[in-house]
């Protein structure tokens, strides 16, 4: 079952030939799904104004900035089945040349919906290399070595977040909004080194044992993730109110508070195979929400800057482990033959739940306010949180659908 502990990191584990570049192309491959956001955050301004004339302006530029998600969402789980067909070798250059297609294409149009289109087109090959990476990763690598490959692969985005920011700024300010899009060309290196790099992995899509059945409870591991994605970036995605709430209204403070919640998610994300020598699967779903109940309350308290930089940065770990946790543990519990679909799935659950941070804010916000609205999330979150922990204890037997983890040792103490 996906939901019970397995000693699988007491073995140090094997690594292919080349490993250290296979897990350089791999974690830039990764990289590529948060330029398709965050390289055109800084240009949203510029690019409303450029579409001033024909009106709506800002809805285009928010339509533009999230329209790779539209496909990504059905491009993850979908590549995850073609893997099962194709193998991954294959599939992953296909997808970084039309990354390169799309992403270069948008350096040169001018219209809205010839762009709108580019954009989608971006976000299915975003969707299917974060998918095949992923795959590659757990294929590639076993025990301990694929923890920590899991995690270099999926910390990269934060990281990647971090700098791609600070110089897609500097591009648009020296070179107007088109240059938003220049970040996507970095798919062109990435192709060139997983052609000559990446080979299909030994038996590929096939397990010795186990079937290619997705686990009966596995939905429910979806549903988890869904859920950890929504509250791991409420906090900064609400942060312009709340910042407006407490009478700072200054968008380069807004952004060092990010920087530094951004620094400790990236932190966090690297001490993960640490974390997991001593942590169950379940307790790390335990502390992921213990953080998000402490981040809201102090949300919900916060009467000044200075708390509020205190909240998120507790908030980062969450946000950090997100991709790391829930790659890992449906890596670690699903048969290679599965891999790839189950993958594809988890990866979709992300977006999804970012996508429900509207819905379940703005009602709340609109009905309650914004501070309140945080404590109301503070008090759902630490009841996932008390669930989460006894779920297991109460349940030996059959662990219920809510832990990851079951009563199991921590992988490395069993």
């Amino acid at each position: 079952m996906i939901f019970t502990e397995k000693a699988s990191d007491t073995d140090p584990g094997t690594a292919p030939r080349h490993a250290a570049a296979k897990l350089a192309i791999l974690a830039g491959g990764n990289v590529m799904m948060t330029l398709m956001i965050s390289s055109v955050l800084p240009a949203t301004g510029a690019i409303a104004g450029h579409f001033a004339a024909i009106g709506d302006a800002d809805l285009r530029a928010q339509f533009i900035l999230m329209a790779p998600y539209i496909s990504f969402i059905f491009a993850s789980p979908l590549s995850g089945v073609m893997l099962q067909k194709y193998g991954r070798r294959w599939p992953l250059l296909a997808a970084c040349a039309l990354y390169a297609v799309a992403g270069g294409a948008e350096l040169f149009i001018e219209n809205f919906w010839p762009l709108v289109i580019a954009r989608i087109t971006l976000g299915a090959a975003g969707g299917a290399i974060t998918t095949i990476v992923m795959t590659l990763a757990g294929d590639y690598f076993t025990g301990a070595k694929r923890t920590w490959a899991v995690t270099v692969v999926g910390l990269a985005p934060a990281a990647g977040a971090v700098a791609v920011i600070a110089v897609s700024g500097i591009l648009v300010d020296r070179g107007g909004w088109h240059m938003a899009f220049a970040p996507y060309l970095i798919s062109i290196p990435i192709l060139i080194g997983a052609f000559f790099i990446i080979s299909e992995p030994e038996k590929p899509g096939h397990a010795a044992t186990g079937s290619g059945a997705l686990p009966k409870n596995f939905l429910g591991l979806c549903l988890i993730t869904m859920a950890v994605a929504c509250l791991a970036v409420m906090g900064p995605v609400q942060l312009p109110f709340l910042m407006r709430a407490i009478g700072v209204h200054t968008a380069i403070v807004a952004s060092m508070v990010l920087v530094l919640s951004t620094v400790v998610a990236v932190a966090t994300a690297v001490m993960y195979p640490v974390i997991r020598r001593y942590l169950s699967v379940n307790d790390v779903l335990v502390f992921i929400l213990g953080c998000g109940t402490i981040c809201f309350l102090l949300l919900f308290l916060a009467n000044s800057l200075a708390m509020v930089m205190i909240a998120l940065m507790i908030g980062g770990p969450p946000s950090g482990l997100m991709i790391t946790h829930f790659s890992a543990v449906t890596i670690e519990r699903v048969s290679p033959e599965a891999r790839g679909r189950a993958l594809g799935l988890i990866n979709s659950a992300i977006p999804l739940g970012q996508l429900l941070i509207p819905f379940v804010s703005g009602p709340l916000r609109e009905a309650l306010g914004i501070q309140p609205m945080f404590g109301v999330l503070a008090a759902i979150v630490f009841t996932a949180s008390v669930i989460a922990f006894f779920a297991p204890r109460l349940g030996s037997e059959r662990p219920a659908m809510m832990s990851l983890g079951g009563q199991g040792k921590p992988p490395g103490r069993a």
